[in-house]
């Protein structure tokens, strides 16, 4: 029931505010939560605030209902502090090692203090921030649930959050997770490493191959890419002998 589940969703924050909390960690594509955040674009309309909802064919490596938990906070504070006639836009680029989640918004926007106190604060403390923000827990928890994935493994390293804004000019947040192609390319890099391989099959799916896929190999052979696949980037099979 409905109830059962906020329940549940209470009793997840009281573990993370103690340190008890627990990742549940699979693959997933990021537009599943995008569409799930676009359904509430009339909270927006409401307020006045255009919601822009970009398309993404990412997938990541997290635990997804605390990402669902991260994009929503956002989302929400975005909304919150941003005037009527203003934006907020949800999007998602792929890089090097990570997928990078962003929600950029045209509201007040923060002080260079503000910021500060966001991305260097360890411990996350509301009253740090000027004009009472009032960012609250939630702020908080996304910082909280970064840390606990760097904690995690080595393969998590790239998780990062962080605040771009300016005073009159609005905010970015953003926060960094594993991407699927980003750690096939950290396998690919270890594993085949100088193996003397000849030959790469790649599927027709594949579009485009991930920076330094391959780099290092000498010569490459038998290699089979996932068909699920549709990016992994530049300079693939760089190094190799053939």
């Amino acid at each position: 029931s409905e109830i059962m589940r906020l329940n549940d969703v209470l009793t997840d924050w009281i573990q993370m505010r103690q340190g008890q909390f627990k990742l549940h960690i699979t693959t997933f594509p990021l537009q599943q939560l995008f569409d799930i955040i676009a359904g509430s674009r009339m909270l927006f309309t409401k307020k006045g605030i255009t919601l822009t909802v970009e398309a993404t064919e990412y997938k990541v490596k997290a635990d997804m209902a605390l990402t669902l938990f991260m994009i929503n906070t956002l989302c929400d504070n975005a909304r919150k502090f941003t005037p009527a006639g203003g934006n907020v836009s949800i999007s998602a680029v792929s890089c090097a090692d990570y997928v990078e989640v962003s929600v950029t918004d045209s509201g007040v926007g923060l002080s260079e203090h503000d910021v500060e106190v966001l991305n260097q604060s360890k411990i996350y403390d509301p009253s740090q921030l000027g004009e009472n923000k009032g960012f609250g827990f939630g702020i908080m928890n996304c910082k909280g649930i970064i840390g606990k994935y760097k904690k995690t493994s080595k393969k998590f390293n790239v998780c990062e959050f962080g605040v771009e804004s300016k005073i009159g000019q609005g905010s970015r947040f953003w926060f960094r997770l594993p991407g699927v192609i980003a750690l096939l390319m950290f396998v690919c890099n270890s594993a085949f490493a100088h193996t003397g391989i000849r030959k790469a099959i790649i599927p027709d799916s594949v579009k485009e191959i991930g920076a330094h896929a391959f780099f290092g190999c000498s010569s490459l052979a038998a290699v089979s890419l996932p068909s699920v696949l549709s990016r992994i980037g530049e300079s693939v099979f760089h190094g190799c002998g053939e």
